[in-house]
């Protein structure tokens, strides 16, 4: 007969046993790489320092004041070994040395059901770079001149929407404006579908859209463990809205990719999609629709909230600091004048780029970005080993006195168009004191999309109205939203029509 009290007891003993031993091989949080700061009183078992991510002040914790005189610190994040640099001369080194990123598992799991297999977010090695070639010949200069009267329209009609909506003279969040834009804007120019966000509402198309991105970043860093946000399978309302959503923003893009890689008639389209189909064809690459769905969903999901929340901060700054809005205004008033903005005039407005740069410096949408090294790395006379997870926290990178300077702090838009004559740095490291749009081969690779369209909005915005900040406008509030940083209180401006501006 058996003894179920000692076989409980085994049992108890065993499970202790296993979790010993997870805990000793797993869930301790020891220092991996010698020579380097390894804050242990801020780790927690298995999951290391994560709660430490949650806003910028606690970040700033990790990051910043744990970190060492050379602005390294190492820790574990999820069991994995992680080492963060803040220092440009490192980061050229880290980038330069490796494109490899090994996205977390779990994270991967959800922007794969969202993107699909070949989204450029998740390649590695060979097959991104071929398809990082592809997109990045969709990026030419040509194609995204071609861009610019879509993206102007888009901007005119923000602008009349700003203009009507503070029509009483009352402050308006310009965020939600901005991100209906963004969405008009992104999807006319990724493949030729029109949202009508801004004029007609969210349409069924645009409803999924937003749906699905927000629904990934909840099963993603929200409700990540729950066993409904991993099993899309399991027969939950979540999944089938899921399942639904996908399914009407899958068929509109596949239904528009199927159109156009049967065209033969000749019809010149101004798009993402277009300008890949071009390559694709130039190349003589063998290119799947889902292969071109897959990317055209990832642009249009890198580039939406992006954008929108660059831009958003953009606006607070111009605000705050008038002397930096008229020195823009004037800038536009000598090169455009009342001209209609083409590709070449944008080439001629080096301080209106000067501020955007230097409010993504501030405020850069995604705080955050890896790299997984292949090979030891020696930084500062110390080894990484192979295989650890190089952070770089763009917040703080940007932010560094390291980088920067004393008044690394400050709004300084002059500072980007300091001769090289005047710069204390080594140039071969400059590119890498602001890491907005990450650097090296893997840098982001709609850099000039992005630039272009936050430009061009701008420069509409500032030819038919000026902004300026309410006295009791809410503070601006950094929240920290998936892989994002977004203004919790929103963004809360006066915007005036230049003729009663005074």
């Amino acid at each position: 007969m058996l003894d179920f009290g000692s076989t409980g007891s085994l049992g108890v003993t065993a499970i202790s046993l296993g979790l010993v031993w997870l805990y000793l091989h797993l869930g301790r949080n020891e220092p991996f790489a010698t020579g380097f700061t390894f804050p242990k009183h801020m780790h927690q078992p298995f999951v290391g320092i994560i709660r430490w991510l949650q806003t910028v002040d606690s970040a700033k914790a990790l990051f910043v004041d744990a970190a060492d005189d050379e602005g390294i610190v190492s820790f574990k994040l999820v069991m994995a070994n992680v080492v963060s640099v803040t220092k440009a001369a490192h980061l050229r080194q880290i980038v330069c040395a490796t494109n490899h990123r090994v996205v977390v598992p779990i994270i991967a799991h959800h922007i794969r059901k969202l993107l699909g297999d070949k989204t450029l977010l998740l390649l590695v090695h060979d097959e991104w770079k071929a398809h990082r070639r592809l997109i990045a010949r969709a990026f030419h200069w040509q194609s995204l001149a071609a861009m610019v009267p879509t993206m102007s329209n888009s901007s005119d009609t923000f602008v009349s929407m700003a203009l009507a909506t503070s029509a009483t003279g009352a402050p308006i969040d310009v965020y939600p404006l901005l991100k209906l834009a963004a969405l008009d804007t992104i999807g006319l120019t990724g493949f030729g579908y029109n949202f009508g966000a801004l004029t007609e509402g969210k349409n069924a198309v645009a409803t999924a859209f937003e749906f699905l991105l927000e629904e990934t970043s909840r099963r993603g860093f929200t409700e990540t463990l729950h066993p409904t946000s991993m099993f899309y399978w399991l027969p939950t309302a979540a999944n089938r809205r899921y399942h639904e959503q996908s399914n009407i923003l899958r068929s509109a893009l596949n239904e528009v990719i199927a159109k156009r890689m049967a065209d033969q008639s000749g019809t010149v389209y101004n798009d993402l999609l277009a300008s890949m189909l071009a390559a694709a064809a130039e190349e003589e690459t063998v290119v799947t629709a889902d292969t071109f769905a897959d990317n055209v969903l990832s642009f249009l999901f890198a580039g939406f909230d992006t954008t929108s929340t660059g831009l958003a901060y953009t606006c607070y700054l111009l605000s705050m600091y008038l002397d930096v809005q008229e020195k823009a205004v004037a800038e536009i008033d000598a090169v455009l004048g009342t001209a209609a903005i083409t590709y070449d005039a944008l080439q001629n407005l080096p301080y209106m780029t000067a501020v955007v740069t230097e409010a993504l410096r501030l405020f850069p949408p995604a705080p955050i970005t890896t790299r997984t090294l292949e090979n030891d790395l020696i930084i500062s006379g110390r080894t990484i080993p192979k295989d650890t997870m190089i952070y770089m926290p763009i917040w703080f990178i940007n932010r560094s006195k390291h980088n920067w300077g004393e008044d690394a702090d400050e709004f300084k838009p002059e500072r980007h168009l300091v001769k090289d004559e005047d710069e204390t740095m080594p140039a071969k490291d400059r590119a890498y004191r602001t890491m907005t749009f990450s650097g090296g081969p893997r840098n982001c690779v709609g850099l000039r999309f992005a630039m272009m369209e936050t430009v061009i909005t701008l420069v509409s915005l500032l030819r038919r109205c000026r902004l300026s900040r309410p006295a009791d406008a809410p503070p601006i509030t950094i929240k920290i939203s998936s892989i994002l940083q977004v203004p919790e209180n929103g963004v809360w401006v006066n915007v005036m029509p230049v003729a009663a501006s005074g």
